[in-house]
């Protein structure tokens, strides 16, 4: 039976007025000065882009691009659009009842005759080409904008009409007699040996249909009640242990997974067992051979580059229960899904490029191909070689599958709840991209403070077990808001300071300043949210000590100077390696006023630094106790005391003796009146 679509002629009409009245408010606009793209898009109700506006302004709104658009809608119509047509293709049918609910007419069309909003975008463009071909004052650079306007707003004049499909649906259902078949309770179908007839393959299909309908149900049901209970177990685990992050935002993230990797799962047993039931091949047998072959390690590799370690072990143990009771497998299949989901989790566990996920998936391919023959021997079925041997061969192609899977779905689950993975970090770690590339070439000198912060707090971060990888790379874009006004930073001056020519208060706004820069370049590049909130934080709200000083000596008797107003606008650091990332900057900026700098120097600078931002209650947020503090401040002393390491002198000359006619009267340039580096 085709299914009936009713025709809407008023959408071709609206589309046509739209565009119409488009062109209209356009040269209204044109007459008044500059056309405004919210003023035609509320006048037209069209969805229109800044290129299309351009297009307009260019043509003067011309009649004769009016008209080929027109035509345009025209010859798109003429042919009528429906939502999808590939719907329609799925039922295995030729065409479409169209009814004409006004004139009250049907017809039948063929699909081939029909279109669909998704087809439109290939096709418009070919019919704006022939529109331009024909006038040639229409030029060519205006086919894109003109099809992404047509795309975005012409919709399908013909709608499904689902209630009068289903009535003839069931009218043509009634008007075939049934044919019953009655079989006796115990009577045989098919012995081995004799030959399936068609006959006999279509009573063994529906009653193998008949049982899995039967037990969709309530297979389906306790699964469900069984996600419910994990997760609400899920959610009890998270706060008692305290894992890192915000627990809701986890508990999110892990209730998303289940329930993806779940359908995941569901839609592989389902072609699995589809697969089986309509094959005629003797290597797949059962649907058990191919349920090896389940991407079952996906959801835990995604649990691990998203929330972590413990996180994943724990998700792959629920899994495992669910997937067992989902297959109604036995142990066996527990012990299978358990196995690989958690070789996963462990060839993943230190991932730092997209090739040793693939690696990956090829370890996890290869235990479960092992593992299926092994399991296969627990069962007693070492008589099925041919069976094994499939079973072995789905299970290895299961393991790079489940990793293509789990990447898949990665920058997924990283829009929705802002969880930043591994390799986001490492895509953004590369000192090519645009803005660390502009950080390199226009503010040199904060580039190198950045990559020895970076080498500072990833240290810090390893002796207390924090994310070094973060760590890293929100150093080096902590400090990008410097771009706006990079010569007011001493490490970036290479003449006078103009510090010196400025007010205290108005040096320590522009100092301030870089934090909102910084956020703004970050919002622009969409850079994640733990490094927004790395710019956000790493000066904390800390005093600027030297123009709050300077400020004070240079007010008039009875001015009042604000400490709050020398202060930076915060917020603290509220998390480990935030709190970790504010004492790197600070140490390794104090670090570059040493002179002969030796270990203890290092280590008196680096004890100060600490006991100032601690009694300032720039720490009072990040969880760090002391004994941490002492861990990350001796692995700021090693790493400070590699960095200063002595050398021998090189025989025959000497780099510290100055040449007067060189440096008589010099100026040693940003070492004083101007702010650190950090």
């Amino acid at each position: 039976v085709p299914p009936v679509f009713d025709l809407d002629p008023r959408v071709r009409k609206e589309s046509e007025d739209a565009i119409r009245s488009l062109f209209a408010v356009c040269a209204d606009e044109l007459k008044r000065g500059k056309l405004s793209r919210e003023e035609l898009a509320s006048v037209s109700e069209l969805e229109i882009g800044r290129a299309m506006v351009n297009v307009l302004e260019s043509s003067g709104c011309s009649q004769d691009l009016e008209a080929a658009v027109l035509r345009v809608v025209d010859q798109i119509y003429g042919r009528h659009i429906i939502d999808d047509k590939r719907r329609i293709e799925r039922r295995n049918v030729s065409g479409i009842v169209l009814r004409n609910l006004a004139s009250g007419s049907e017809r039948k069309l063929d699909v081939s005759e029909l279109e669909s909003t998704i087809d439109l975008r290939t096709e418009l463009g070919s019919s704006i080409r022939s529109a331009v071909l024909e006038e040639d004052a229409i030029r060519r650079r205006w086919i894109k904008p003109v099809t992404a306007l047509l795309t975005a707003n012409l919709g399908a004049d013909l709608v499904y009409d689902r209630a009068e499909t289903a009535h003839r649906v069931e009218a043509a259902a009634k008007a075939v007699a049934p044919r019953f078949q009655k079989f006796k309770r115990g009577q045989v179908l098919i012995r081995r040996g004799d030959t399936v007839t068609p006959q006999v393959a279509a009573v063994l299909r529906e009653l193998r249909a008949q049982r899995l309908e039967a037990a969709s149900y309530a297979s389906t049901a306790g699964t469900l009640l069984m996600v419910l209970l994990i997760v609400l177990g899920w959610s009890q685990v998270i706060q008692r242990l305290g894992l890192a992050g915000d627990w809701k935002v986890r508990f999110s993230t892990i209730l998303m997974l289940t329930i993806v990797f779940t359908g995941v799962e569901r839609l592989g047993v389902f072609v699995a067992e589809a697969a089986a039931l309509n094959s005629q091949s003797p290597l797949v047998g059962s649907a058990q051979v191919l349920f090896w072959g389940l991407p079952h390690a996906a959801g835990p590799a995604a649990a691990l580059m998203l929330l972590g370690l413990p996180t994943a072990i724990l998700f792959s143990v629920s899994q495992a229960l669910l997937v067992t009771m989902m297959l109604g497998g036995d142990l066996a299949t527990a012990a299978f899904v358990l196995a690989t989901g958690l070789a996963a989790v462990l060839l993943t566990e230190r991932y730092r490029e997209r090739a040793m996920l693939t690696r990956a998936g090829l370890g996890v391919g290869a235990l479960g191909a092992l593992l299926v023959g092994i399991l296969q021997l627990y069962r007693g079925l070492p008589d099925a070689p041919v069976e094994v041997a499939v079973g072995s061969l789905a299970a290895l192609v299961a393991g790079p599958l489940a990793m293509g899977i789990a990447t898949f779905f990665l920058p997924v689950f990283e829009g929705l709840f802002g969880v930043t993975t591994d390799l986001r970090l490492l895509e953004l770690s590369n000192q090519n991209l645009p803005l660390l590339k502009r950080l390199s070439l226009e503010a040199p000198g904060t580039y190198q403070h950045s990559l020895a912060v970076g080498n500072l707090a990833e240290a810090g971060a390893a002796a207390v077990g924090a994310s070094g990888l973060l760590l890293r790379v929100c150093s080096y874009y902590h400090d990008v808001g410097k771009l706006a006004m990079p010569g007011y930073f001493v490490e970036n001056q290479r003449g006078p300071n103009p510090h010196d020519q400025l007010k205290p208060s108005m040096s320590a706004t522009i100092i301030k300043n870089h934090i909102r820069e910084g956020l703004k370049l970050a919002r622009e590049a969409k850079l994640p949210l733990p490094i927004r909130q790395a710019i956000a934080t790493h000066h904390g709200t800390k005093l600027i000590r030297y123009f709050y000083a300077r400020a004070k000596e240079e007010a008039r008797e009875g001015e009042e100077v604000r400490e709050s107003d020398y202060r930076y606008p915060g917020p603290k650091p509220f998390t480990k390696e935030l709190g970790i990332l504010l004492l790197a900057d600070a140490v390794e900026a104090a670090s570059r006023t040493l002179e002969n700098p030796g270990p203890n120097k290092i280590r008196a600078m680096i004890e100060r630094i600490v006991e100032d931002a601690r009694e300032d209650g720039q720490l009072e947020d990040t969880e760090l106790t002391f004994k941490e503090l002492e861990q990350v401040s001796s692995a700021f002393l090693l790493m400070l005391s590699n960095m200063f390491h002595s050398r021998i002198d090189y025989p025959g000359f000497d780099f510290n003796r100055r040449r007067e006619n060189r440096d008589s009267g010099a100026h040693r340039l940003g070492t004083k009146n101007a702010p650190s580096a950090g």
